[in-house]
């Protein structure tokens, strides 16, 4: 409503006040409009700020903006809320603007997507420059022109003195770094400065102590209408937390471990361990964030910079490098829907990449879906529809994109879980573990500075099941497990909190109910188990007494796995060329197909103090049909090498009937003869078979036994047999042949096994793919960046081409 109505206020003296904006009643002043009816917009309110912000702090003329403007470009016509062109005399001609500014009403993070009509009117206008904001904050973008165009993010809008400078325009495009994001990784350094010197805390106790105060902001905020965590927010809760045996400070600390208990993150002895004085500080600083409203981008880039710059010597081994991260999960690459799991997830980062790479697909099936919904509504309208029809019709694709825009939404407001496709991503897909309880905390701390899905991330050890973290659950699984470590026979399940699951009647009723039957029969096991040894829940446990880390960790990953899950891991390369490893790959290719290996320059881990050499394994886990297929080459392999075999088995046998029962010794040969003429015969049984045993398949198990006498049994006959008995234990060359003989049938069954072996890989032949790249995005001091040279994306393309040229199509 204009200042066409009679009854509307003067015009006033001035397009602005001092501060805020003219405002009578309901109505607010618009220096481009008159006065307006506010009552049902509020976000007029939030408009006429910004073309307050842009005529005051920006410099530009009111005649060089206009709101509410269309391009005129036929029903297609979007229209804009705030425009800006370089010159009154540019606008006046109708020439491309140079900023459009888009609002909305809502707080909190900005998101782009709900902001469909200030793009569509940039992009058809021509405008260089594109701001997004609601009532709280705002993000700019440098729009490219082309098919498809460029929006890319940077630190603020142009002014009108930017404007009219070519050198000022450039500086301000070319800083790429947002600086809320600058600004927060630098207020946790300070935070992590001031506990060194307020406590003199090593990195690893500031590091703690931060996370520890930033989970108690992340619920004050989620919990009080999301009011910033702040220092007069601490003046203000001392008037209702006063017990009088805690301070403020572990008062909240103490409520903040009970909102996150199910995440078993804090033990119950857990202190905070620094002053009033110090905390007051740590909130000041922290102040001007709320976690609850500030992007994704910005929180999530900066923690884990901050993460990376202070644990680099300290925590390294539980940090891989993030090209290395993103390459992994690129060639995995998750779906919507599918369930993913990381059983040794250090400080997150697998778990968060595969979160952004999901949540990305989404938001670009959404984007279509919103572009084929406006074009939809805009097909009903004519092309000379009146601005009345097109306002109508705007208001209708508001209303249809902010609903369809919900599905983006990773958790309800109060951080809780929500039914939308980033909602199900966040709280059913994604798991982990980490039997560090300082990793597990860092990796949900990390987790919700990217924009949530902690839920499913638990202090736990990865080898035993946990939650929703159970086999033959997960479509994939990506880890890089601990190098150097071994699993020992003292390790059992239930000896502490982080090998043992709840059983309590309350907690079994949710889980089931949530995970089924399958969860309730994995729980029983782990009850069951209680007090056995972790080794013996393993094939290749079961038979040792120590076995590396990475090898446990490789068997769970698979029996983690759905029939037919992805799965990369990285190892050790002892594990692939080492010949004492050799039963370990054997065990693996009749558990799964290698898919590729990657092999990792030496300096990948340097940064983090390891000297070993690893590469990635991809495996995809066998379904039935694979594994029936798998069982029949190998019943064809007998079949086929069993007729060779069996023959020279035969004549060995024979050889050493020979040397065992015709010696040359007089007096043998002798009794032989005198018990022969009793009816006793000296006779060697025919071996038997037995299926080979153990972790490696093979021909089957070739078994003697000792020479056996047949016939009568007399005094007389038990006389001479014992004669024989002593005789032939001082005669050397009888020995010899047996232990010959054994030894003749042993080589012969490792003969067979070995051609077993060449005829199962031949029948079960497929192709893998090999790369070996010399830079993966990390020096050896661990920096990382453009500048840093990578491989790894020029691998990835390889990989790519010979999936689809090699590689049966249900290979994601």
């Amino acid at each position: 409503m204009t200042g066409s109505r009679s009854n509307s206020p003067t015009t006033p003296s001035t397009p602005f006040p001092s501060e805020g904006l003219h405002q009578h009643g309901a109505l607010v002043w618009a220096p481009l409009r008159g006065w307006v009816d506010v009552t049902h917009k509020p976000e007029e309110v939030v408009r006429q700020h910004w073309v307050r912000r842009l005529h005051l702090d920006g410099w530009f003329s009111l005649e060089q903006m206009d709101q509410e403007r269309r391009t005129h470009s036929g029903r297609r016509s979007p229209r804009a809320d705030i425009v800006v062109w370089r010159s009154t005399a540019d606008k006046q001609a109708g020439r491309e603007p140079v900023l459009v500014v888009e609002t909305k009403a809502d707080e909190g993070v900005v998101r782009p997507a709900d902001f469909w009509q200030g793009e569509s009117y940039a992009r058809a206008a021509g405008a260089r420059f594109l701001v997004l904001a609601n009532a709280s904050n705002h993000i700019v973008f440098e729009l490219t022109k082309g098919i498809p165009g460029r929006a890319r993010q940077i630190n603020d809008w142009p002014t009108a003195t930017d404007i009219g400078d070519e050198k000022r325009l450039e500086a301000l495009v070319n800083r790429l770094e947002v600086f809320d994001r600058e600004q927060f990784q630098r207020v946790l350094f300070e935070c992590h400065s001031l506990l060194r010197d307020n406590h003199a805390m090593t990195p690893d106790r500031a590091f703690d102590t931060i996370s520890k105060v930033l989970f108690i902001k992340l619920h004050v905020e989620r919990t009080q209408t999301h009011e910033t965590f702040t220092t007069k927010y601490l003046d203000d809760a001392a008037r209702f937390l006063t017990n009088p045996k805690l301070t403020l400070h572990e008062q909240m600390f103490d409520q903040t471990k009970a909102a996150y208990a199910a995440d078993d993150l804090f033990a119950k002895d857990d202190r905070l361990d620094v002053s009033a004085d110090t905390f007051r500080e740590l909130v000041g600083k922290l102040e001007r964030f709320n976690l609850s409203k500030t992007g994704e981008d910005i929180k999530g880039i900066a923690f884990e910079k901050f993460l990376g710059r202070t644990f680099r010597g300290e925590l390294g081994q539980f940090f891989t490098p993030r090209p290395v991260v993103d390459f992994i999960v690129n060639v995995l690459n998750p779906k919507e829907d599918e369930v993913v799991c990381d059983p040794a997830a250090g400080s997150g980062g697998f778990l968060i990449k595969v979160f952004d790479h999901v949540r990305d697909q989404i938001a670009a099936d959404i984007a279509a879906q919103r572009q084929q919904l406006i074009d939809s509504i805009i097909s009903e309208y004519p092309d000379d529809a009146a601005d009345e029809a097109l306002d109508e019709r705007d208001k209708r694709i508001e209303s249809a994109v902010e609903e369809l825009n919900k599905q983006l939404a990773p958790s309800a407001s109060d951080g809780t879980p929500t039914d939308t496709r980033v909602g199900r991503l966040a709280w059913q897909c994604i798991y982990g573990t980490d039997k560090e309880p300082r990793a597990a905390r860092t990796a949900k701390m990390n987790m919700i500075m990217h924009g949530d899905g902690h839920g499913g991330i638990h202090w736990h050890d990865g080898l035993v099941d946990i939650n929703g973290i159970f086999e033959g659950r997960f479509n994939v699984v990506v880890t890089n497990p601990p190098f150097g470590a071994t699993v020992t026979s003292s390790q059992r399940i239930g000896s502490g909190p982080e090998t043992d699951v709840p059983d309590d009647p309350d907690y079994k009723r949710r889980q089931q109910r949530r995970y089924g039957k399958d969860w309730l029969d994995a729980h029983k096991r782990v009850i069951s188990a209680r007090g056995q040894k972790i080794l013996d829940q393993f094939e290749i446990g079961k038979i040792a007494s120590s076995r590396k880390t990475e090898q446990m960790f490789l068997e769970r990953c698979l029996r983690l796995l759905r029939p037919g899950g992805r799965l990369g891991i990285v190892l050790p390369n002892g594990n692939l060329n080492a010949s004492s490893q050799a039963w370990l790959r054997r065990w693996g290719e009749g558990k799964a197909f290698l898919r590729a290996v990657v092999a990792l320059p030496p300096e990948t881990f340097k940064f983090s103090g390891a000297s070993i050499t690893a590469s990635v394994l991809f495996m995809q886990k066998f379904t039935e049909d694979d594994a029936q297929r798998w069982e029949q080459c190998w019943a064809d392999a007998f079949a086929a090498t069993e007729q060779e075999f069996g023959s020279r088995r035969d004549g060995l046998i024979s050889d050493a009937a020979d040397a065992l029962l015709h010696s040359d010794d007089t007096e043998l040969r002798d009794l032989l003869e005198r018990l022969a003429a009793l009816g006793v015969d000296r006779v060697l049984p025919k071996p038997t078979r037995v299926p080979r045993d153990g972790l490696v398949r093979g021909a089957p198990t070739t078994m003697v036994r000792a020479l056996m006498w047949e016939g009568p049994a007399t005094a007389a006959i038990r006389g001479l047999k014992k004669a024989y008995t002593e005789r032939a234990a001082e005669v050397p060359d009888l020995k010899k042949a047996m232990e010959s003989f054994k030894a003749a049938l042993k080589d012969l069954d490792q003969q067979q096994t070995t051609a077993m072996w060449e005829y199962v890989r031949k029948a079960f032949d497929y192709p893998v793919f090999m790369a070996t790249p010399k830079a993966v995005g990390i020096t050896a001091t661990g920096e990382t960046g453009e500048d840093v040279p990578n491989d790894l994306p020029a691998v990835l393309a390889a990989w790519r081409q010979f999936k689809a040229e090699h590689l049966p199509e249900d290979v994601a």
